[in-house]
């Protein structure tokens, strides 16, 4: 008897053993599948490959929140798509209408779009649209708590265990990464192997600086924006020597922070009365911030121009159909155009600059106007800490 009991216990370890290693195999499964699928997104040389969204992304995501989730995504090195792809599971991009969502928590005690726990939310939230609180149910504090969270767990090194670590649960991560699959448009949008940062050429910045300030952005992507239809005061750094900060269309704002800290460009004018197309706030004058050579115009302004789509065949008209403009931008005046332009073809009185428009339904106003009911702007890394960056 005392020997049937013994086996019997055996057999019952032996089970339990097993149980344990099939989970502890199905972990592992789950997890190189997930390298497979793309959660550990290809490197670039900043250690994070950059996508496009795709056209399921650009139907599916909101324009607010793709722009959060890529400005979450450059500030932490992060790959966007597996951000996106847990706000899709979580509450498909705060959408859902199940409890917890936009106020009070689910039964497991988590709360707002990316369904953090009041814990998890003290230690790793962040307030992403500093406005001097962590608010769990907005996404523009939510989303960077994330980027944060998954930093913390292990991405961009694995995803995989990141995304884990997020959920205990391997369907979450295979539906995850399943959904930043489908949200991963072409490599590389907008590659550069020279970042320009800080007025200096370096193929071997740092993964921080470089995306941060210098990332890539969708320039062929446009989001047509309706919020915040508001003016948002641009940080003293960004102005020309001299000149007192000045506003712009506050869903340009990431954009136009973006292109001076890439290009090393500082701003002229911004939202200006008595100024042709100024008066709305998309549109921003720009000189080189690291001399006014021509070399160091044909090193800023004039890449930027070349970026946007501008050419010098189209010198003269700045627009479409001469210029191939990226979609959110509405014009540029640089070189051929009547005063604008670098030293080279803006003498005499002519104050050189570059111009550039965005698209708005109020392009053209000289006078200050309230902000368009909406403007286009193309997916930007955003970093909230530029008050004085």
């Amino acid at each position: 008897m005392l020997a049937v009991v013994a086996r019997s216990r055996a057999a019952r370890r032996l089970i339990a053993a097993g149980a344990a290693a099939t989970a502890i195999l199905l972990v592992t499964v789950v997890l190189f599948v997930a390298s497979l699928m793309g959660g550990l997104a290809p490197q670039s040389q900043c250690g994070v490959r950059s996508y496009a969204p795709s056209a399921v992304a650009l139907a599916d995501i909101p324009g607010n929140y793709l722009r959060w989730i890529q400005g979450a995504s450059a500030r932490y090195g992060l790959d966007w798509t597996v951000i996106a792809g847990i706000y899709s599971v979580e509450t498909d991009f705060g959408r859902s209408n199940l409890r917890g969502v936009r106020s009070g928590e689910n039964s497991a005690g988590a709360g707002g779009p990316g369904q953090f726990l009041s814990g998890t939310s003290d230690r790793y939230g962040i307030d992403g649209d500093r406005d001097g609180s962590r608010n769990r149910y907005d996404p523009a504090d939510a989303i960077p708590g994330s980027a944060n969270l998954l930093r913390h767990n292990g991405a961009p090194a694995d995803y995989g265990r990141a995304v884990f670590a997020y959920n205990h649960a391997s369907w979450y991560v295979a539906d995850v990464l399943a959904a930043a699959a489908r949200y991963r448009g072409a490599g590389d949008a907008q590659p550069d192997a020279r970042q320009l940062v800080g007025g200096s050429y370096t193929s071997e910045a740092s993964c921080a600086a470089a995306t941060v300030a210098a990332g890539p952005a969708a320039l062929d992507t446009a989001v047509r924006l309706t919020f915040p239809a508001a003016y948002r005061t641009l940080p003293t750094w960004a102005m020309a020597a001299g000149r007192s900060p000045e506003p712009v269309d506050a869903r340009i704002y990431d954009d136009v922070l973006w292109a001076l800290r890439r290009y090393s460009l500082r701003v002229t004018a911004a939202r200006e009365a008595g100024h042709h197309t100024h008066g709305d706030g998309t549109a921003v004058d720009l000189v080189p911030g690291i001399g006014m050579a021509q070399r160091d115009w044909d090193a800023t302004a004039r890449r930027l121009g070349h970026d946007l789509g501008w050419i010098e065949a189209c010198g003269a008209s700045g627009e479409r159909p001469a210029c191939p403009l990226k979609p959110a931008i509405q014009w540029i005046g640089y070189d051929g155009y009547p005063s604008h332009g670098s030293p080279r073809t803006c003498t005499g009185g002519c104050p050189a600059h570059i111009h550039v428009s965005w698209v708005s339904g109020c392009y053209g106003s000289s006078a200050l106007v309230p902000p368009c009911a909406w403007v286009m702007a193309f997916p930007a890394p955003s970093d909230r800490g530029d008050a004085e960056a």
